[in-house]
């Protein structure tokens, strides 16, 4: 097209002065700018002009089918319906705030952060804290943004044999979703009817498929329970790979294989903050044997904990008091709202070792719908399956977990009405 004129000139076309980035392009006879000459374009290749600097539509059509992996291309994203509710009991969070002079002492110390220094890449403090707290050794440890990043550093760590990764299903869901965001093969085996691990095709599966890596979330979500020990334990004989123990509700169950890691070498057993009282710091915790935190420590992101969840997470286990408390009263409203739910004509509830609980209605869709309309959210896991016409209701202070008692039986009785 000969010289381009990017300081301005008019457009022999549209009879247009152009500048900057609307160039003029000079031809022997004629000057054309770029818009012009996209319409140009168009009309003579039939394929619509781009709006994005003269680049295709199809173009990004064609990034997502091409570079984009497969596997990506058909996992939905995980998400959780947002509605707003004067009862909020679909997230297991514990509904109880630290007391106001821990937030007094969270506060002060938040005001000494460097805000523009980055934080101590290893989080030396506070897994300092951890190790004295869980009578584990320091090197042991390894914290993440959250369970979730712990898991995905897991998956890159530990797939360097057959990449199949093995785990029993209803389970937390980003066992599978990471796995195949990694390219690895998920290996998934239906829970048995009473939601515990059903172990001979489990260990068919290790036998035949040989997995890197075998999760299994005990206290399990969204069913509640745990997994029966002696299953686990077969499982950890049986495996050559990795087996970690997802106990992110273990402090409401009160029971904790953390202290087998010394017996099977392929142990590791995740924990959080997340359920006691903290699920806005995302803090989550790993323990393995050294040689196996060494390797992990390889593929965790610089600066992956920040300094403000840090300083918090340090003053919270300076003062564990508040957080027990919480835990005992969660564990007596579980028990109590278990009991309510199992005389509620129309309902099944499944025994929990978490702070929340799954239970069957006829329909779980209208039940969920209901419970909205009168300011109630839990979560529906309707699904064809172990989850049909299931819900699940995290446990919440005595008097929410009134309303949602209240609300139940209401609905339940319009619909039968």
């Amino acid at each position: 097209m000969g010289e381009i004129f990017e300081g301005g000139g008019e457009c022999s076309f549209c009879k247009k002065e152009h500048g900057g980035s609307r160039m003029v392009f000079k031809g022997k006879s004629a000057r054309i700018c770029n818009e012009c000459l996209s319409e140009i374009g168009e009309h003579v290749t039939g394929k619509p002009a781009s709006k994005s600097g003269g680049r295709p539509e199809a173009q990004y059509t064609d990034i997502v089918k091409f570079r984009v992996k497969e596997g990506i291309r058909g996992l939905s994203p995980y998400s959780v319906p947002h509605f707003k509710c004067r009862v909020k009991l679909d997230g297991n969070e514990s509904p109880f705030p630290p007391p106001k002079e821990v937030l007094e002492k969270v506060i002060r110390e938040i005001k000494e952060v460097p805000m523009n220094r980055y934080p101590d890449p290893e989080a030396m403090v506070l897994r300092e804290k951890v190790s004295k707290i869980t009578d584990f050794p320091l090197d042991g440890i390894v914290l993440g943004n959250g369970s979730d990043e712990l898991i995905e550093m897991l998956l890159t760590t530990f797939s360097g044999g057959t990449g199949r990764v093995l785990f029993p299903v209803p389970t937390f869901s980003m066992f599978r979703i990471t796995s195949i965001a990694l390219g690895l093969e998920p290996v998934e085996v239906e829970l048995d009817d009473k939601f515990d691990i059903d172990v001979n095709s489990m260990v068919n599966e290790i036998k035949t498929k040989n997995p890197d890596l075998i999760f299994l979330a005990s206290p399990n979500n969204p069913t509640g329970n745990r997994f029966s020990d002696d299953r686990i334990f077969e499982i950890l004989k049986l495996s050559s790979g990795i087996v970690v123990i997802d106990e992110a509700y273990c402090d409401f169950s009160g029971k904790s294989f953390l202290p087998l890691i010394d017996q099977y070498e392929n142990l590791i057993v995740l924990r959080t903050m997340s359920k006691v009282g903290f699920a806005g710091i995302r803090i989550g915790i790993l323990f393995g044997r050294v040689e196996l935190t060494r390797e992990i420590n390889k593929v965790r992101l610089p600066y992956n904990v920040n300094s403000l969840s840090q300083r918090v997470a340090e003053v919270v286990l300076d003062r564990v008091g508040f957080v027990t408390e919480g835990i005992q009263l969660i564990s007596r409203e579980r028990s109590r709202v278990y009991k309510e739910l199992r005389i509620m004509k129309g309902v099944k509830a499944f025994p929990s070792d978490a702070n929340f609980i799954l239970f069957k209605v006829d329909d779980a869709d209208g039940v969920f719908k209901g419970l909205i309309e009168k300011g109630v959210l839990i979560r529906n896991f309707n699904s064809p399956g172990r989850l049909e016409n299931c819900l699940r209701v995290t446990i919440g202070t005595p008097n929410e977990n009134n309303d949602f008692l209240r609300a139940l039986r209401e609905v339940l009785s319009s619909s039968i009405g």
